[in-house]
Parts: C-alpha cells; sequence; structure tokens
C-alpha cells in the first residue's frame, strides 16, 4: 500500500492488488517447507487502449464547458431530475481532476516502472469461465492450518489458505447460518459485502451463457439479510457499489437504516491499466461506463466512538484491477488499523477466501482455482 497525497490534503490509497493477495496468503504460512502459492501475473495485466484517451477526455471536457453534455444535458420532466443530473455532472468533474492528480503523482513516483517481462494477458485461459454456481455442492469447511490444503470438485482442484472459513451456499440462508457464525465469536469486526446489483453486463452474459452469470437480487431481498445480528458498536460494514445513483440511493436509504447502521464514508475506486492511465475516460455524460466503482463505509448505527473519523480524508483507492469480473481487492491491510490485532471478519458474496475471513456465497471457491495460481520456490 502507498499514500498519495493530493492538493487540499486530498488522500488516496494505492492498492497492489496481487501484491497483498500473496502477502496475505502467505505471511500466514510458518510451517518450514511448507509449499507457497501466488497469483499469475496475468491476471492483473490490462493492456492500454488503442484510443487516444487525451483526444477523449479533451473532447469530453469540451462539451461539458460548452453546455453539451449528452444524454445528462436533456431537458427532465422535473425540477429535481434536473437537479440530479446537475450534480451527478459536478460530481464527475471533479473525479475527474482528483483522479488526473492522482495518477500524475503516481507515475511521479514511477509506481508502473516494471521489469521487462513480456505479459500477456489476452492469451491467458480465462478458467473462471468454465466454472459456474452448478460445479459447487452446498458445502461449508475451514482451514486451521498454517499451510494450503487442496480440495477437488468435478474435474477442478482448488487452493484452501490458512486460517479460513468458508460456507458455499445462497446467500439468502444467512439467517439459518447464524448459529454458526456467532458460535465462537458474539459478532463480526468488519463486513464486507459485494452485493449482485442487477446490471446490464451481467444480464448480456446469462443470455449469452447462462453459467456465466451470477444470481442478481433487487433491494428488497439484500434487506433481509440480518446484517444488524452480525455486528457490535465497534463493527466496520464495507459496501461495493455500481456507478447506478438508484443502487447507491438504496445503499443510504433503505439497507444501512434496515441493517442498523448509519453512513461514516464513501469513496472511489480508480481503476489503473498496466501502464499507470485510467482503463478508459471517465464519462461526464454519466451515460458510458466508468473506470471506478464506490466504496460505502458504515458503522454501527449507535457507535458513539469516532473510531473512523481518519478515513475522512481518504477519498479514493487506486489499483490494476484483476482482468476477472467483480475480483475486488482485498481492503483488510487498509483497515486494520481501526480493528483489533485479530479482527473476526466476514465476507458476503465472496469469490475467493481470504485468512481471518469467513467467506460465504454460491462461488466461494472460484477464483481458488489452482490453475490462476503458480507456486513459488522455496
Amino acid at each position: 500500500m502507498r499514500k498519495i497525497v493530493i492538493r487540499n490534503n486530498i488522500t488516496a490509497i494505492y492498492l497492489d492488488h496481487r501484491e497483498l493477495i500473496n502477502n496475505m496468503y502467505n505471511k500466514e504460512i510458518i510451517s518450514n517447507g511448507a509449499e507457497k502459492f501466488k497469483l499469475c501475473p496475468e491476471l492483473f495485466y490490462f493492456h492500454e487502449r488503442p484510443s487516444d484517451s487525451r483526444h477523449a477526455n479533451a473532447k469530453q471536457q469540451s462539451e461539458v464547458d460548452n453546455g453539451d453534455t449528452s444524454v445528462a444535458a436533456k431537458p427532465s420532466k422535473s425540477n429535481k431530475r434536473k437537479l440530479d443530473k446537475f450534480e451527478a455532472i459536478t460530481e464527475l468533474q471533479s473525479i475527474q481532476i482528483m483522479a488526473e492528480d492522482f495518477v500524475q503523482q503516481l507515475n511521479k513516483q514511477k509506481i508502473f516502472e516494471r521489469p521487462n517481462i513480456i505479459v500477456d494477458s489476452k492469451v491467458f485461459p480465462r478458467f473462471w469461465e468454465e466454472i459456474g454456481t452448478d460445479d459447487f455442492p452446498q458445502f461449508n469447511g475451514a482451514n486451521t492450518t498454517t499451510t494450503y490444503q487442496h480440495c477437488r470438485f468435478g474435474n477442478y482442484s482448488y487452493l484452501i489458505p490458512p486460517n479460513c472459513r468458508f460456507f458455499n451456499c445462497d446467500v439468502m440462508e444467512l439467517p439459518k447460518l447464524l448459529p454458526q457464525l456467532l458460535s465462537s465469536s458474539e459478532h463480526f469486526d468488519l463486513i464486507v459485502l459485494d452485493p449482485p446489483w442487477r446490471n446490464k453486463y451481467i444480464r448480456r452474459l446469462k443470455r449469452a451463457r447462462k453459467e456465466l452469470g451470477y444470481q442478481m437480487l433487487n433491494i428488497e431481498q439484500l434487506s433481509q439479510m440480518p446484517i444488524k445480528q452480525l455486528i457490535h458498536e465497534r463493527s466496520i460494514v464495507a459496501i461495493w457499489c455500481t456507478n447506478s445513483r438508484e443502487h447507491q440511493r438504496a445503499i443510504v436509504d433503505e439497507l444501512l437504516p434496515t441493517w442498523h447502521l448509519r453512513l461514516q464514508h464513501k469513496l472511489y475506486w480508480l481503476k489503473l491499466n498496466t501502464s499507470g492511465k485510467l482503463i478508459r475516460s471517465i464519462d461526464i455524460s454519466g451515460v458510458k461506463k466508468q473506470p471506478f466503482e464506490m466504496l460505502y463505509i458504515a458503522c454501527h448505527m449507535e457507535s458513539t466512538q469516532n473510531f473512523t473519523d481518519s478515513l475522512q480524508q481518504v477519498k479514493a483507492l487506486v489499483s490494476v484491477p484483476s482482468i476477472v469480473h467483480s475480483h475486488k481487492p482485498p481492503i483488510l491491510p487498509w483497515l486494520s488499523e481501526m480493528l483489533p490485532e485479530q479482527p473476526n471478519c466476514l465476507e458476503i458474496f465472496a469469490r475467493y477466501l481470504q485468512p481471518q475471513f469467513t467467506s460465504i456465497g454460491l462461488e466461494v471457491l472460484k477464483l481458488m482455482d489452482d490453475r490462476l495460481y503458480s507456486s513459488i520456490d522455496n
């Protein structure tokens, strides 16, 4: 991790997604001669797009300056909708300026100067697309040792990292799992959620190949999860969200009150390619896909201690993302200063396993496929 500070003391945290996961897994390995693994570098290599992003940014900015914001500038039926559009454009312009400053600082620090190793993600087999929810039975397991364990389902083999437990099941079964989840601890110190928001991309995937798409949930279904029973007064709850303003409003207005949480902070996850540039231009109109997602940080409604105040100055997380859809970077290393020394953590809708975590979802082993890892020579 690295802290980046720009004008007005605005801070971002640079996360090396692959390095964080590798370190997180292998620091738990304390047995002499035990096998160690690392994620394949091809999973974190984004080629720069052939289009001239600078030209695209300049054109986009010109349209905004001239008052031509395409869909965002079309007359609305109500003043409220016009205000929403104006606020959205203003926010996107601020993100664009902030992102450019962060990228400039990162490149000054030569973060993206890499050794001359040819890495081609385009020819790397997309193993994760071969595995769907039907490949896993409903089961639960744990690895309480200090070495990797192996398990096999069907034709594929999976790595189970040290110090983790998991439940491969439908998240809507959470109420039935409460006795098992809370058997060894009263509550969780950190809960991370990456909800399967309804979106066009996944609907297109499911039309093309059913096994590629995951089960999407609506707000009413998400609100039924018993988050309130899983938290204590110093719990931190982190929720990943799309750029849909509808989803963002639902988190603040519906999910957090239902889960007995209050919003502490929201920040952006800015995605860069391997050359140190945004993976695509920020679309000021708000119509096209953006090079960022949102992360909402919440705490217990009755929490009186401002133990998360230091998060307020962090406006963004910056990283080169995995080429696997919805493979989020681990955020425990960043949040660890606000948590107990050995935190009890829970990830809901998990797609890979983490030490110190209980992971729940229909695809908890999907990205633990051993074909995505290579052995480290001891």
